[in-house]
């Protein structure tokens, strides 16, 4: 049985997106005139990115020339902001200094809805110095307190910016996750944290395809039992092969199974804002503008193709 597309009455207090089209991210140092061609709606864009060390002090401040470079990259286009530093799932805090730079960013340079992945990456050592970056993202275990935890943290992003605000599946390698208190898998965790801290999901199609050869989860199964009318956008990228994993490098073409995914995802995504070709800088440049073009061309045929479609039924009860 699928979640129903429409949410009960009783849980929409959310703040739903409004529909942009297909974006990109923003890619430093890529033909600008991508930007301008009329392919895209909306640009995807990591603050960090924009930041150099703050001066007599500590973490990072926007950099006036990052940001200016940014704004004549992009023009008129609408943005959207997508987060890696927060760190919502830490136990002690989340990154203050991420959310001091997304309040200066959002002053200089206001966005329509912003995302950030569903991860820790900082631990307390109990050495009293407070949490410690240990230099990669680690999933969640599928419990009540982590899901309570993010969404606390997700209802207060969500009333400091005003706008939207949704969290990103992620893509791991350590197999099954430890599930409790009642929260059979991440389908279910995913919808716990959205209607406890009234915010949106970001799904990205890439990490599903990763977690379901490298974990043995089940893509199709998830997107049935996900909450999609929370879905503020979706994710499309490449990645590649390494020693018998899939990796979510954000490397090159989006494979094939991926586009599978999106064709039937995106007809049953009421309240969705966005389809995203996503690739790192550096990968873009060695992609080139044409190969990047292709893939936003066939994003935005998806998204022709279903934006009007006919939502899906609702459940029985």
């Amino acid at each position: 049985m699928r979640f129903c597309d429409r949410a009960p009455a009783m849980d929409r207090q959310w703040r739903a997106p409004t529909p942009l089209g297909v974006g990109l991210s923003y890619l430093p140092g890529v033909d600008p005139a991508l930007y301008r061609s009329g392919l895209i709606d909306f640009v995807e864009i990591s603050p960090d990115i924009l930041c150099r060390p703050r001066r007599g002090g500590r973490g990072m401040q926007l950099d006036p020339r990052l940001l200016d470079s940014a704004r004549d990259t992009c023009g008129d286009l609408p943005i959207v902001v997508h987060g890696v530093e927060l760190s919502i799932g830490s136990a002690g805090r989340w990154n203050d200094d991420y959310v001091a730079i997304l309040e200066a960013f959002q002053r200089t340079w206001p966005f329509q809805w912003h995302s950030e992945h569903i991860h820790f990456q900082t631990i307390d050592l109990g050495d009293g110095r407070g949490e410690t970056d240990i230099g990669v993202p680690l999933p969640l275990p599928f419990s009540r307190e982590a899901a309570d935890l993010v969404a606390e943290r997700a209802a207060a992003l969500g009333a400091l910016f005003g706008v939207p605000f949704c969290l990103e599946n992620g893509a791991h390698y350590l197999g099954e996750l430890p599930c409790s208190d009642g929260i059979a898998d991440e389908s279910a965790f995913l919808n716990r944290i959205a209607v406890g801290g009234d915010c949106g999901l970001l799904l990205d199609l890439h990490n599903l395809y990763c977690n379901a050869i490298n974990n043995g989860i089940d893509a199709m199964a998830m997107i049935d039992r996900l909450r999609l009318d929370r879905v503020c956008e979706l994710h499309v990228a490449g990645g590649h092969w390494a020693n018998g994993y899939r990796l979510d490098s954000h490397n090159g073409r989006v494979p094939e199974p991926v586009w599978v995914l999106l064709d039937e995802v995106l007809p049953r995504c009421p309240n969705l804002g966005g389809v995203l070709f996503e690739i790192m800088p550096d990968h873009a440049l060695e992609a080139g503008t044409g190969l990047i073009a292709e893939e936003i061309a066939r994003a935005r045929g998806a998204w022709e193709q279903h934006k009007t479609a006919k939502r899906a039924e609702l459940c029985p009860a």
